[in-house]
Formats: structure tokens, sequence, C-alpha cells
């Protein structure tokens, strides 16, 4: 089935906004976004913890499960590291 850009636009605003408001931190992006049945599961990326410099502050991927009617089912930090960090650990 395919999706709406609006509608996946809008569950990305969604998502951002619970996540701000949930953790308290500062959101950067939506880095993930996929349909798991009648689950939205997004992973987004937050400042964890700001330094000096912008390069070692701690970042942190969040992950969010919303239903349709943008509730939030889940939230869980799955990753945190360095911004500075380049690699993959999967």
């Amino acid at each position: 089935m395919a999706l709406s850009r609006e509608r996946v636009h809008a569950v990305s605003r969604t998502a951002l906004a619970e996540v701000a408001e949930l953790t308290g931190k500062d959101v950067e992006k939506v880095v993930a976004l996929r349909r798991d049945g009648e689950v939205w599961v997004l992973d987004v990326e937050v400042v964890d913890l700001r330094r000096v410099p912008e390069s070692t502050d701690f970042m942190a991927t969040y992950r969010v499960h919303l239903d349709d009617a943008d509730n939030v089912l889940e939230l869980r930090r799955v990753r945190r590291y360095v911004r500075a960090w380049v690699g993959d650990d999967r």
C-alpha cells in the first residue's frame, strides 16, 4: 500500500514533537520511518548532551512507535554516540 507524502510528513512532524516533549531534548531529524502492521516506527536523532565544540556533542537515536491516531505507544533510546563519530555499528 502506497503512503501519501502528506501523511508521512505529518507522522514525522508528530514524532519529532513527541520525542522533544517527552525527553526534553533538542531533536534534529527523523532518520528512519516505516510501517509495521498498524504501527508507525520512526527513529529520531536527538542532541543528548551539548558540548563545545559541537562536533563532540553526544547524540542519541530514539525509536518511537505511533498508532494511526498519532498516539505514542512506545519510546526508547536505541543508540548513543558522539556527533563526529563516523561509522556504522550495525
